[in-house]
């Protein structure tokens, strides 16, 4: 079975899945969830950590090395069902997934803040904030630092140098709500 094969059986039986991805220079993420979306060229994945769902992700098929849904994974599927949490395995967000373009327009159209990462040991970056503008090939986000003050201008990002994107998880929510500028 394909990468691609798997991603639509597991997308189509709502099981909890564990990615292995190549993130470049040797570096490689763990991302687990649940499949909610996919198009040729991105996952959109409910991330659950602890038995809780926390926001959500997307990133690129070509990172993924493995996908794995074995008996551990199996058993805390059966767990949530068992919590009623698989209930809430749902589509809230339309993200076009097409492109990186179409991603952030999407969730900018949306009014959330997200998170823009390169998870590369080398080349590493994290951005969190709202999305100010989103062009063919980068997008410019408006970030804050973990004290939720505000840069004093955007930070220009290209798709090529991400590696994923999440949005609508509790740190990022949160924060949005006392973000600042500085004095």
């Amino acid at each position: 079975m394909t990468i691609f094969e798997k991603i639509e059986k597991h997308q189509e039986d709502k099981n909890y899945v564990k990615f292995k991805r190549d993130v470049g220079n040797k570096s490689y993420i763990l991302s687990h969830g649940y499949i909610l979306d996919h198009s040729f060229d991105f996952v959109f994945l409910k991330v659950n950590d602890d038995f809780l769902f926390n926001g959500f992700t997307i990133f690129p098929i070509s990172s993924i090395t493995k996908i794995r849904h074995n008996n551990y994974d199996q058993f805390f599927d059966s767990i949530m069902e068992q919590e009623g949490q698989k209930k809430l395995i749902e589509m809230p967000y339309q993200i076009d997934l097409e492109s990186w373009e179409t991603i952030f327009n999407s969730i900018k159209d949306k009014n959330l803040n997200c998170t823009v990462e390169n998870e590369n040991d080398k080349r590493f970056f994290f951005k969190i904030g709202e999305i100010v503008k989103v062009k063919k090939r980068s997008l410019k986000i408006l970030n804050f630092d973990p004290a939720g003050y505000l840069d004093d201008k955007p930070t220009k990002v290209k798709y090529k140098e991400i590696s994923a994107v999440g949005f609508d998880d509790h740190y990022t929510n949160t924060m949005t709500k006392y973000l600042r500028k500085k004095q």
